[in-house]
């Protein structure tokens, strides 16, 4: 027996670390025709890559998965990216996706996109993390080529649209093997001297291979690391770099990129001139509205001055005069008319208005007691009459039962 005798897990141990050794086996891209997709719950992908009768198992895990573009699906011809490893519970040899793309793009554009889906995963195109730019900076740095027509451009549009800010220029060669290093030579600088608020770093148009240096790790690195807001404004519209992704805004040409990177002064005039005319209603209405505040202001003092409430006192005292001499009246003449009854009363009672209508008041002459019966005067009294203008003194004759003496006994 010349062989090793091994256990199974030791055997899938050395097959793993065979071919997770291997460089090639390391970092490679597959292509093949997917088949036997599943998507798992926890947002893994599974699925094969394959190629005639030949099929290669491929796992797409979830945190690789949710930066696609697109996820594999059924019969699709794809180029996937990875390590080989073996999965030892089941001694299945397998491809570790972490970027599928379509086939038919070179290996230039599917290494951009796995670049760009690992910064992305490291949080450098995040919106989160962008910074507003400077309202009126004073100092610009500009990143670009001395000897093109874009820092000519820049120049152009900043002297006609504020020419208040100072540029300064950072050069750097913006094509070639040679473009990324100066690219960050330039970034450093800036950030060095300090002084610029705002950076634009631009380039004129060009095919993708002329603007690949914009798309170099280092570049976009060192873009994410500036401590001021970033404009990027490279190619035309239709080009998009990885400098465009990490740049705190991107411009579709480096002439917009100078227009964001300012104001306009003729912008600014009309602004001071719109929020002159808003001051001036907003001051108006203002003063306005103190106005009648102040005039309600001096009724409510008026109600409450002094000379105010001495004169309503006094209006007030006078009605109640008037009303107090208006009772007194009342109740002066209700007396009089009471007195006056009275008056009449007792003069119908007067005993002389009596004796006047001849009538006499009769007493005991000796004694002045009164005789109001026949009985209190017998025969031979003297009695006084008192009449109305005088009295009489008579001697009782005789009395009679009858409240009347006959004629003849007066004869």
């Amino acid at each position: 027996m010349t062989g090793r005798l091994v256990g199974v897990k030791t055997l899938s141990t050395y097959v793993r670390n065979l071919l997770e050794s291997d460089d090639l086996l390391a970092d490679i891209w597959v292509q093949g025709e997917v088949s036997s997709v599943y998507q798992h719950r926890s947002g893994h992908v599974y699925f094969s890559l394959q190629d005639g009768d030949t099929q290669l198992k491929c796992v797409l895990f979830r945190t690789n998965a949710v930066r696609q573009r697109s996820l594999p699906g059924q019969g699709e011809l794809v180029v996937a990216h990875g390590n080989v490893s073996i999965y030892e519970r089941d001694g299945a040899v397998q491809l570790y996706v972490d970027s599928v793309q379509p086939a038919g793009q070179g290996l230039t554009a599917l290494e951009l996109e796995r670049l760009r889906q690992r910064l992305d995963a490291e949080g450098l195109f995040d919106d989160d993390r962008k910074r507003p730019l400077p309202l009126a900076p004073r100092y610009i740095g500009v990143v670009t080529s001395p000897d093109g027509a874009v820092w000519h451009d820049i120049q152009q549009v900043l002297r006609r649209r504020y020419p208040l800010t100072h540029l300064l220029l950072a050069p750097a060669q913006v094509q070639g093997d040679r473009a990324p290093s100066s690219l960050v030579a330039a970034l450093d600088a800036l950030q060095m001297d300090g002084r610029a608020e705002v950076v634009i770093v631009a380039r004129g148009g060009g095919s993708a291979e002329d603007l690949m240096a914009f798309n170099d790790e280092s570049v976009v690195r060192a873009i994410f690391a500036s401590r001021v807001p970033v404009i990027s404004g490279i190619g035309h519209e239709t080009d998009w770099t990885l400098a465009d992704l990490v740049a705190d805004r991107r411009a579709p040409t480096p002439s917009v990129a100078a227009e964001l990177s300012t104001p306009s002064v003729a912008e600014l005039s009309l602004r001071i001139e719109e929020s002159r005319l808003q001051l001036w209603r907003l001051a108006t209405a203002t003063v306005a509205d103190h106005a009648s505040e102040l005039r309600h202001l001096r009724r409510s003092l008026q109600r409450v001055s002094p000379g105010q409430v001495v004169a309503a006192r006094r209006q007030a005292l006078s009605q109640l005069d008037v009303r107090a001499r208006r009772g007194q009246e009342r109740s002066v003449d209700v007396a009089r008319r009471k007195v006056a009854l009275q008056t009449n009363l007792l003069r119908s009672l007067n005993p002389r208005r009596v004796l006047a209508r001849g009538y006499a008041a009769v007493s005991i002459a000796t004694t002045g007691q009164p005789v109001t019966r026949g009985s209190q005067a017998p025969p031979g009294e003297v009695l006084h009459l008192q009449l109305a203008d005088g009295a009489l003194l008579s001697r009782v004759e005789s009395t009679a039962a009858t409240s009347y003496l006959p004629a003849e006994a007066y004869r």
